[in-house]
């Protein structure tokens, strides 16, 4: 009786570690840190791809030139080689606007 005792405690102790661990993973593995690019001089499309392909999942364009080729990122509101996460709004500022 003593040896399936310490059998079943070894196993509900294994269980545990692999949920509360699993869970840790989980949860860390949701939302990934990215370095943020510098786009200052690119187009403001060009930028939003820019940043969408490093992950990022909120950018936008201030101003109503955010389609126009013709327009000169000047400064993000997150600065180059800030490390955020993938969620983190991030607006582009073009020239002219």
């Amino acid at each position: 009786m003593r040896t399936s005792f310490k059998k079943a405690v070894a196993v509900i102790a294994a269980v545990g570690a692999v949920s509360v661990g699993g869970a840790s993973v989980a949860s860390a593995a949701t939302v990934d840190q990215i370095t943020v690019p510098d786009v200052v001089g690119y187009s403001a499309p060009v930028a939003v791809d820019v940043l969408e392909d490093a992950g990022f999942t909120s950018v936008r364009v201030a101003g109503p030139y955010g389609d126009n080729p013709n327009t000169t990122v000047t400064r993000t509101s997150v600065a180059e080689d800030t490390v955020v996460s993938e969620n983190t709004p991030i607006t582009i500022f073009v020239d002219p606007w």
